[in-house]
C-alpha cells in the first residue's frame, strides 16, 4: 500500500508540474502598440517605436505549403502596430527574396500579401472559436504598382455581420476609405507602412471603435509569398505570427495587442 501511495504521489507531482508547462505553451503572444507620434506614411519606420514587434520567421510559424519555404531570407517579417483616436497604423519590415510578386490571375489569398486579423472589441472573449461582429481579416496585396486591399467577412455568421460583408475579394480594389500606404525597398526586401482609419471597421450598425490606452485587442498577422510568380502557381508558403491555418475561422488562435501611451 505504501509503495502504491508513493507512486500516486509522484504521478500527482509530475502532473502538477505538467499543467503550468502546458499553459505556458498555449499562452497567446502579445505585442504593444504605442500611441502614434509624428508618424508619416513614407515607407520609413524612423518615427516608429520598434520595441514590440510581432516576429514571423520561425519554421513553426508556417501554416501552409511549408516544404516550399527556404528559410527566413526567403520570407519573414516583423510587424508593428500603432494607434491614435482616429487611426490604426501598421508597419512591416519584410525579408523576401522575390518581393512584390503579386499577379492578378491568382485568388487574393494566393497573391503575395500581408494580412491583418483584428478585433475592434476589447471586451470580446479571447477564447472565442467563431468570428464575431467586430472581427476582421484585411488583405494588403503586395503589388509594386498598386496595393489592392480587401476585407474578408465570409467566416462571420450572417446573423453577426451587421450588414458588414466582404469587399474587394476579387482583387483590383482599394476598399479602405482613407487608407494610405508607402513602401521602401531594402537590401533584403522592403519596409511597408500604412494608416487605416478606425472608421473602416464600422458602418451604420457597427459603431466606430474609440481606442484607449490599456485596451487589449485580439489580433494576428500573416504573410504569403509566391517565390516564382506565374499562372498556375499551386504551392505558396504562408506564415502567421500565431496559430495554424485555422486562424482564418478561429480567433482563439490569434495573439493580442495592448494599446499604450
Amino acid at each position: 500500500m505504501r509503495k502504491l501511495m508513493s507512486v500516486s504521489v509522484s504521478a500527482m507531482a509530475v502532473l502538477a508540474m505538467a499543467v503550468p508547462a502546458q499553459a505556458a505553451e498555449t499562452e497567446r503572444p502579445n505585442i504593444t502598440a504605442y500611441k502614434a507620434s509624428g508618424i508619416t506614411i513614407d515607407g520609413s519606420l524612423d518615427e516608429w517605436n520598434l520595441d514590440s514587434p510581432a516576429v514571423v520567421k520561425d519554421p513553426t510559424q508556417l501554416i501552409r505549403d511549408a516544404v516550399f519555404w527556404q528559410g527566413e531570407n526567403d520570407c519573414s517579417a516583423n510587424y508593428y502596430l500603432a494607434w491614435d483616436e482616429e487611426n490604426l497604423y501598421m508597419a512591416a519590415d519584410v525579408t523576401e527574396d522575390t518581393p512584390l510578386g503579386a499577379i492578378e490571375m491568382l485568388p487574393i489569398d494566393g497573391e503575395d500579401n500581408l494580412k491583418l486579423y483584428i478585433s475592434t472589441d476589447p471586451s470580446a472573449d479571447p477564447a472565442r472559436t467563431e468570428y464575431g461582429t467586430n472581427d476582421f481579416l484585411v488583405y494588403f496585396v503586395m503589388d509594386e504598382g498598386y496595393w489592392d486591399t480587401a476585407i474578408d467577412r465570409s467566416m462571420v455568421p450572417k446573423d453577426s455581420r451587421q450588414r458588414f460583408v466582404s469587399a474587394g475579394m476579387d482583387g483590383g480594389e482599394s476598399v479602405l476609405e482613407g487608407y494610405e500606404c508607402a513602401v521602401s525597398m531594402t537590401a533584403t526586401g522592403f519596409t511597408w507602412e500604412a494608416v487605416i482609419p478606425w472608421a473602416c471597421f464600422s458602418n451604420d450598425k457597427i459603431p466606430v471603435y474609440t481606442p484607449q490606452a490599456g485596451d487589449t485587442l485580439s489580433c494576428n498577422f500573416a504573410i504569403t509569398d509566391i517565390s516564382y510568380p506565374c499562372p498556375g502557381t499551386e504551392y505558396i508558403p504562408q506564415m502567421a505570427w500565431s496559430g495554424t491555418l485555422n486562424i482564418n475561422t478561429n480567433p482563439s488562435e490569434w495573439g493580442s495587442v495592448t494599446l499604450a501611451e
